[in-house]
């Protein structure tokens, strides 16, 4: 418990005007036209509590008890917002642990896990870090400040394109039954056309390779190679290439399920 964890890390953080303006025209004004009123929707969301305190404090309204739940739900909306989007991809997951992708060829099945995979992707610190090193330049907007509402809405035109194109990128089983596990890490959704590393190039293209288990993990991939194959039997070497790009492609932490398995990877 607690492993991996960053503390206040999906705390919310009040915007300004400047902010909300960045937000339109960098990420809302950008996305497909049927999302841009979910994305808006989902400003008004994370805002609601701030403009409820504010309304508070405008009519003399001090109690500690209400501050205690105001603050509370700043700290926990978002956090509560990742549990239900993880509990609605939990029976996937279970289909993936039985060596069934058939949910992925169904429009709900795609649509929904894509999305959860997207979030996952985009929510770490590695890819907070990422954009925000690359809009950094940016006067009068502190990007760090917008990125729970910025994570979501690159989450959700990301999720989208991948269910737009799902004729185009298929799910494909990874089976693991060498004697060297799977791993994962604090980024645990990769592209691996990514290098990683301290000065990564940017990819060109995309394939999402996501473990599920020491002995199970998905790709979701263009690459013919895949054509008219759902299951792929990985040797050692291959699972020790994919562990690699887990490693090149972490934070600052890999997992295992002992120290002994992630005594062979340097982070």
């Amino acid at each position: 418990m607690g492993i991996g964890q960053r503390r206040d890390f999906y705390r919310l953080k009040e915007l300004n005007a400047d902010d909300f303006v960045f937000i339109k025209k960098f990420a809302i004004d950008a996305s497909p036209q049927h999302l841009q009123k979910l994305h808006e929707n989902l400003i008004k969301q994370f805002s609601f509590i701030f403009s409820l305190k504010d309304f508070l404090k405008s009519k003399g309204v001090n109690d500690p008890k209400i501050n205690e739940q105001i603050d509370i739900a700043i700290s926990n909306l978002e956090e509560d917002l990742h549990t239900h989007i993880e509990g609605s991809a939990i029976k996937y997951i279970e289909y993936i642990l039985k060596e069934d992708i058939d949910f992925y060829r169904t429009d709900e099945g795609c649509l929904n896990f894509v999305y959860y995979l997207c979030v996952q992707y985009m929510r770490t610190q590695k890819m907070k870090a990422s954009v925000l090193s690359n809009v950094s330049g940016i006067k009068s907007i502190y990007v760090e400040k917008i990125w729970n509402v910025l994570s979501h809405i690159l989450a959700i035109n990301f999720g989208w394109s991948l269910y737009r194109d799902r004729k185009k990128f298929k799910m494909v089983l990874l089976k693991n039954t060498s004697s060297k596990e799977f791993i994962t890490g604090d980024q645990p959704v990769i592209n691996t056309y990514a290098t990683g590393g301290s000065k990564p190039s940017p990819p060109d293209k995309l394939e999402l390779y996501y473990p599920v288990s020491p002995f199970l993990a998905i790709l979701i991939t263009e690459k013919e190679i895949y054509k008219g194959i759902n299951k792929v039997v990985l040797e050692e070497k291959e699972v020790f290439s994919y562990n690699e790009l887990m490693v090149r492609n972490s934070h600052e932490q890999i997992y295992g399920t002992s120290k002994s398995v992630l005594e062979d990877y340097k982070h």
